[in-house]
C-alpha cells in the first residue's frame, strides 16, 4: 500500500535526493506537512545524525556527521508530492456523545487528537472520518490542521463496525475498506458499540481468544490497524500497540 512517505520518496529521488534534513522526526509526518504547505524544501549544505531510512532516503537530524545538501523546514519551495489516498478509512463515530459526563468528553477529545497523531506516522488525514460529530469535537480538531471529513450525521456506505460483541473475529484489515469505531469513553459500560445502530457487520478483536486482552483506546486500535495494514500480523499488532 502506497502511504504519503512513499510520495516523498518519489519525488525526491526524481530529483536526485537521498539525503534531507528536518526537526521533523517522521518521513510520514515530513510528507504530510510538505503536501499541506506548512514545510518547504530549501537547498544549501546540512549536517545531522541519521533519524530514519526508508527505501534507499535517508531523515537526518541535528548533531551528527551525515550531509546533504536539502533541509525541509519553514523557509524554501513548496513542493506538491501529488498524494493520493483516500483508503482504507477509519470512522470514528460520535453518536453517543450526549451520554458521556465532561469528563469522559474530555478524554475522548484527547483520543481524537492521539488517533490522529498516529493516523499521520503511517497514514494521513484523508483516511480519518469524523462522523456524527458534535462541535466540540470538530472545533477542536481543527485547530490541529485536521483536513479529513468530518459528517454531522452517521457515515453511510459499505463498511464493517468494529465492536468488541461483533459476531466475527476480523482476521486482518484491508486496504480497501472502511472501519467504523465508536467514539466511546465510557468506564460505567453503559454504552455499547452496537447502540450507534449501524446495520452492518460487526468484527470483533482478539488475543488469546480474549476480547479484554485488546486495549480499547480509540488511538491505539487506529495504531492496530496501521500495523496490519504495514503487514504485520494481526496479533502481532495488538501485542506491540499494548505497550
Amino acid at each position: 500500500m502506497k502511504v504519503p512517505k512513499d510520495f516523498l520518496v518519489e519525488f525526491l529521488k526524481s530529483n536526485g535526493i537521498d539525503t534531507i534534513k528536518s526537526r521533523e522526526k517522521n518521513l510520514n509526518k515530513l510528507a504530510i506537512k510538505l503536501q499541506m504547505g506548512k514545510l518547504k524544501l530549501k537547498e544549501d549544505d546540512f549536517e545531522g545524525k541519521l533519524v530514519e531510512e526508508y527505501k534507499g532516503v535517508k531523515l537526518i537530524g541535528s548533531e551528527g556527521r551525515e550531509k546533504t545538501s536539502f533541509y525541509v523546514g519553514k523557509e524554501g519551495k513548496k513542493i506538491d508530492l501529488k498524494i493520493k489516498l483516500e483508503y482504507p478509512k477509519l470512522i470514528i463515530d460520535y453518536g453517543l456523545w450526549d451520554y458521556h459526563t465532561d469528563h469522559e468528553k474530555w478524554l475522548l477529545k484527547k483520543q481524537t487528537l492521539l488517533t490522529l497523531q498516529t493516523i499521520r506516522e503511517h497514514l494521513w488525514d484523508r483516511n480519518l472520518v469524523l462522523a456524527s460529530c458534535p462541535k466540540e469535537i470538530s472545533e477542536y480538531i481543527r485547530e490541529w490542521d485536521f483536513f479529513g471529513d468530518i459528517l454531522t450525521d452517521k457515515f453511510i456506505g459499505d463498511a464493517v463496525v468494529l465492536d468488541p460483541h461483533g459476531e466475527t473475529i476480523l482476521k486482518k484489515f484491508e486496504q480497501n475498506k472502511v472501519y467504523i469505531l465508536g467514539g466511546i469513553v465510557d468506564k460505567s459500560n453503559r454504552m455499547r458499540t452496537k447502540e450507534l445502530a449501524y446495520n452492518l457487520e460487526g468484527v470483533r478483536l482478539e488475543l488469546n481468544n480474549k476480547v479484554s486482552t485488546v486495549p480499547d483506546r480509540l488511538n491505539i486500535i487506529t495504531k492496530i490497524m496501521c500495523l496490519s495494514l504495514e503487514g504485520l500480523p494481526l496479533v502481532e499488532a495488538i501485542q506491540q500497540s499494548r505497550f
